[in-house]
């Protein structure tokens, strides 16, 4: 979650009005209500605004006045209209006065100020312009122009401007505080917290200097630091709003939920539509585990505020972790469409797809994700998934190869080590997994997997000490018990292994490979031959073409002396499976025992071509040729 994605407020509202241009005297032959018209026109004390406007317009009028007179009426009908924030007459009236005189600074100011307001920022930052070609000493103008520069996220004329009227002017504290806020923009966090150090200086009694030195020391990280200002500035303006959602997002950074729902409680209080204060305290109550109350808030915030894409992006990660995968998915494309340059949003919809087993499209979203990011290691790591989950295992260990790069975490290591042992790379494999046990010594899917690669690579006494510390950390795995049992069966310790599949079959009485593996030891140790016989049919009745409890039941009626019994048996398998190594050497032994050499041989060469210790294995079961 973006959890402190806030835009500083900048003093983006001119601070400076051009000053009211007084008329020329007037000739004493005059009638008195042009002198009248005149005072109110240059807005005589307790003239009004409208007032002001009629006289100006009755001057320019008359068709009476001089040119220099006419340029007056115009520029002070435009001041007035700019008061009333008539802004595009002010501009239509101060054009009409820079027609008479060009070269009049304030009229470029006044008009450059109106466009400002307008949203014209391109046309205020040329009228700035001649306003400084004019009078380049003047720090205001310098300042107007760089505020429209950043309007513009001109960031670096802005920067330029605004340090040239720090430069004329040096205690000059609204072109210091904006540039503050370009610093704070641009992320140069602290370059921005010494303007502001500068600018609370100036005024020490400014809540808003240090609401946004909060905000920048919250950004840089110093958030003990930050939620010190932030006290300081509700100090001062204890009716703000934003001050008490800037603290909260301090201390969501401290993990200080509890404390920062109040706040966010309290800028809500202050300001009913607040919907950002509702989004994060969705995210601190989320954290608390408030799940409902979470998705009530994101709801709010959505309510107030339908174009909000984070709210979405969050209402999304909240469906998808309650497992409300549709809904996470609607929410999670809308925050794309609302802001499709954020890359959180194509990670948790990719997680999404993962979930629902769309890998092609997971894929996708983690691609685009990490276009945005390419450093983004959660979507590394479940595009890395996705890949290996598509088969695709030498694209997902390049995907965790960099996860591992940017750190080393348990996770990726063992995911890559999966990787590895599917290639049949078992010692890469067997690396990982130790790595990832050294890095977290209780994690038991690290010890499964490395005695599943010491198997792979013939080491069973490793793979029973693995499986055994897995089982020891988590007791009630039972595939932990299958995969120690098969690993006691390989190295010939048949009666632990019947003791894990017993306990396999005591927990989980329809476990298939349970009655598999117990049919086919029992069968090995020969004492038990209607258990065994039991066990498979039972196995067959929970999947009836289940081609290895067929092999089991196949190798029980070898050792049963039921030669024919088990070639049908093992061709059955065969069917499924011609290159099972077990089917075709069983297969041979039988076929040998019915006196047919010339398919006992070939069944034996071909079960040697696919397993080369097969004989060595059957005889280990007591089978010989």
């Amino acid at each position: 979650m973006r959890e402190r994605a806030t835009v500083l407020k900048l003093l983006l509202l001119a601070a400076f009005l051009p000053v009211m241009h007084p008329a020329e005297a007037a000739a004493p032959a005059q009638p008195p209500s042009r002198d009248l018209q005149w005072k109110k026109c240059n807005g005589s004390p307790g003239t009004s605004l409208n007032d002001q406007i009629a006289a100006c317009t009755a001057r320019i009028q008359s068709g009476q006045e001089s040119e220099n007179q006419v340029f007056v009426a115009y520029y002070n009908r435009a001041l007035a209209e700019y008061r009333q924030e008539q802004y595009s007459a002010a501009t239509d009236d101060y054009g009409a006065s820079l027609r008479i005189n060009s070269g009049d600074t304030e009229a470029w100011v006044g008009r450059g100020l109106a466009e400002f307001h307008l949203s014209r920022f391109s046309d205020a930052v040329a009228d700035f312009g001649h306003a400084i070609d004019l009078a380049p000493r003047n720090a205001n103008s310098w300042y107007q122009r760089g505020t429209a520069n950043a309007a513009l996220k001109r960031w670096d004329d802005a920067v330029s401007d605004l340090g040239k009227a720090i430069s004329l002017k040096p205690d000059f504290a609204p072109a210091i505080f904006n540039r503050g806020g370009i610093f704070y923009a641009r992320h140069a966090f602290g370059r921005a917290i010494a303007d502001f150090d500068q600018f609370i200086r100036l005024k020490p009694d400014e809540a808003e200097g240090y609401e946004a030195r909060g905000l920048a020391r919250n950004a840089f990280g110093e958030l003990d630091r930050a939620i010190t200002d932030f006290d300081t500035s509700i100090r001062l303006h204890p009716d703000n709003p934003e001050a008490f959602y800037g603290r909260a997002l301090a201390k969501i950074g401290l993990d200080g939920y509890d404390s920062a729902i109040e706040d966010l409680g309290q800028a809500i209080r202050l300001k009913p539509d607040y919907a950002e204060a509702y989004r994060y305290r969705g995210f601190a109550l989320d954290r608390l585990g408030e799940s409902d109350a979470a998705l009530a808030d994101y709801g709010e915030a959505i309510r107030l505020k339908p174009d909000y894409g984070g709210a979405f992006d969050n209402r999304g990660y909240e469906y998808l972790k309650r497992g409300d995968y549709d809904l996470a998915l609607t929410d999670l494309t809308r925050a794309i469409q609302l802001e499709p340059d954020v890359a959180e949003a194509f990670h948790y919809r990719g997680y999404v797809y993962l979930k629902v087993q769309k890998d092609d499209a997971a894929i996708a979203d983690y691609n685009e994700a990490l276009r945005m990011q390419p450093d983004n290691s959660n979507a590394l790591f479940g595009r890395g998934f996705d890949f290996y989950r598509s088969g695709k295992f030498d694209e997902a260990i390049a995907d965790y190869d960099q996860v591992i790069r940017l750190g080393p975490e348990p996770r990726a290591l063992l995911n890559r080590g999966s990787a590895y042992l599917q290639r049949g790379n078992y010692k890469l494999a067997l690396a990982d997994f130790s790595r990832a046990i050294a890095l977290k010594p209780d994690y038991t899917e690290a010890f499964f997997n490395r005695g599943t690669a010491s198997v792979a690579e013939g080491d069973y006494t490793s793979a029973v000490v693995d499986f055994s510390k897995a089982i020891e950390l988590s007791p009630n795995a039972i595939e932990t018990y299958l995969a120690r049992g098969s690993a006691y069966d390989d190295e010939g310790q048949f009666g632990l292994a019947l003791t894990d599949f017993d306990h396999v079959l005591a927990a989980d009485p329809s476990n298939y490979s349970g009655h598999v593996n117990r049919c086919w030891t029992r069968a090995v140790i020969g004492n038990d031959i209607a258990g065994a016989r039991r066990d498979c049919e039972q196995a067959l009745t929970i999947t009836t073409s289940g081609i290895d409890a067929l092999d089991a039941r196949g190798f029980l009626e070898l050792k049963s002396g039921k030669f024919a019994d088990a070639v049908t048996d093992y061709a059955a398998v065969l069917n499924h499976n011609a290159q099972r190594a077990t089917a075709l050497f069983g297969r041979g032994i039988a076929e040998q025992h019915l006196g047919d050499n010339t398919a006992a041989e070939m069944d034996f060469a071909a079960a040697e071509a696919a397993e080369p210790d097969i004989t060595a294995r059957f005889a280990r079961y007591g089978i010989t040729r």
